[in-house]
């Protein structure tokens, strides 16, 4: 390859990419391909999706799910960037061209049509919150006077004994010596003689994943 064609294809793993950042020096066709006829349609098909609202990921999701993995997020990204053989870009267009097409339709005989067709991003689920009785309260703190890190059958008995999962059990303990490591830290930090009061332990616990 010319050196003065060197900033308008990059050799990767055997395969040239399209960069297009100098149309006015770019060949205007390749392995057959209308290079300028790709180059409008991805700035076209980037300017209906932002029209629309869309985002890359629910472009990628609905596309995978009717047409497979080659439609996805980072696929539908590679083509607007046009970081995309000549080839592959001429293969995906014309699927682009219909989706995008009824993704309009639907818009247009209303908004719920379209979410319907493309589906929802994924959303991180709201954690569940525990909320301890009185009575559940004194017994784990109980429990925790006598021993901070009860063994896996023990958590199971009071887990059972309370009518709580395991888990939620194991994450109190955990929390628990946790707010206890933080209050003997600040004692430590302040002089002798001062007085720090103990933190109540919370009614309520966020499950996440903590290690024992």
């Amino acid at each position: 390859m010319p050196i003065q064609n060197c900033n308008i294809f990059k050799a990767v793993s055997g395969f040239i990419l399209l960069i297009f950042s100098d149309p006015q020096t770019a060949p205007s066709e390749v392995d057959g391909v209308n290079l300028e006829e790709i180059r409008e349609f991805a700035k076209a098909f980037k300017i209906r999706r932002l029209s629309l609202g869309l985002t890359q990921t629910q472009v990628g999701q609905a596309l995978s799910a009717t047409e497979g993995p080659a439609y996805s997020q980072s696929a539908i990204c590679r083509f607007e960037k046009l970081d995309i053989t000549p080839k592959s870009a001429q293969k995906i267009k014309p699927v682009l061209e219909r989706w995008m097409a009824e993704a309009e339709a639907r818009h247009r005989s209303g908004m719920q049509n379209l979410t319907e067709f493309i589906g929802s991003e994924p959303s991180k689920k709201r954690k569940r919150r525990t909320s301890f009785t009185p009575q559940a309260l004194e017994i784990l703190n109980s429990h925790f006077e006598k021993n901070t890190h009860p063994s896996g059958q023990e958590m199971t008995e009071i887990a059972e004994k309370l009518n709580y999962d395991r888990e939620v059990v194991r994450v109190w303990f955990c929390n628990k010596r946790q707010a206890l490591k933080n209050t003997v830290k600040r004692l430590k930090q302040h002089e002798p003689g001062s007085v720090v009061s103990m933190e109540p332990l919370t009614d309520s616990l966020e499950e996440h994943s903590l290690n024992n």
